[in-house]
């Protein structure tokens, strides 16, 4: 599984801001300025190594054009730039956007993003996505998925038909629900459960096309239909009210024949209780 980190990593000071100062450095007599009664101003700067142009407004609302060509735009109310027909923007540098408050974007057709190199989110509030139609999502490698929270973190899945996996599972937890298929195989380090008592579901079971392997697996895979267990399988056998258990002991013919055998070649006298009456088994 690929690594997974808390925070993606970001260039050095990416996120910091500074508004430029003026580039003024006017000199005698090639600043040329026209500024109006209210306090609008324009000037047109041809000092050498200083030239620049700069449009005021009297609010401070300004665009300035510097010596190496750069420009800096400050709005100091609102600010709306409509487009009637279509626009295209080239950055061909770095870009930042730095948003104080809250930020809203609506596209009323199709939006389509393509990145060629890497793609890192960071929210440190929640993050809440909403798809009303269908969600593919591909991955040419590894992908992971990590609850950052050590102690009370869990992914939860919800589906209102099923819940899919095309591959091997392997989960060092519990799988809890109501049914878990697998079209390949499933590997539980401590056990599978089946239906629970007291539950809603109290009774359930285990169906596989395959073999089923309990304790240790053995050096090849198991034959489809055979149950293969390190020690023995316990099966319940209800009698009243009371649940016995008992051992179920089988082999590749059936029945365990060469026990059978041993069995019959011994004399049994039959079993009496405490009282002296005969036991008797139930077929």
């Amino acid at each position: 599984m690929a690594e997974l980190i808390k925070e993606p990593p970001t260039p050095e000071g990416v996120f910091a801001w500074t508004e430029p100062a003026s580039a003024y450095n006017a000199k005698y007599p090639y600043n040329n300025v026209m500024q109006t009664e209210s306090g609008h101003f324009q000037e047109f700067d041809d000092t050498p190594g200083a030239e620049r142009i700069r449009t005021q407004h009297r609010s401070g609302t300004y665009t300035e054009i510097r010596p190496d060509g750069t420009e800096v735009h400050k709005v100091m109310g609102e600010g709306y730039e409509i487009t009637v027909s279509n626009k295209k923007v080239l950055v061909q540098g770095f870009c930042t956007v730095t948003i104080e408050g809250d930020s809203v974007l609506e596209v009323k057709g199709n939006c389509t993003q393509r990145i060629k190199g890497n793609f890192e989110q960071l929210v440190e509030g929640n993050y809440d996505l909403v798809v009303k139609g269908e969600t593919n999502i591909s991955s040419g490698g590894d992908m992971g998925v990590q609850v950052l929270n050590p102690i009370s973190g869990r992914i939860s899945f919800l589906a209102g038909d099923v819940i899919q996996v095309n591959s091997d599972v392997s989960v060092s937890g519990a799988i809890e629900g109501d049914s878990v298929h697998s079209i390949g195989s499933v590997t539980a380090g401590t056990g599978i459960h089946a239906g629970i008592p007291g539950s809603a579901n109290p009774v359930a079971g285990i169906t596989t096309l395959g073999g089923i392997n309990a304790g240790l697996p053995p050096p090849t895979p198991t034959v489809p239909g055979v149950v293969n267990a390190s020690v023995l399988v316990t099966a319940p056998v209800v009698v009243g009210t009371v649940a016995v258990f008992g051992g179920l002991l089988l082999d590749p013919t059936g029945g365990a024949p060469i026990m059978r055998i041993i069995y019959n070649t011994h004399i049994h006298p039959t079993p009496k209780g405490p009282s002296g009456t005969p036991i008797t088994f139930m077929p």
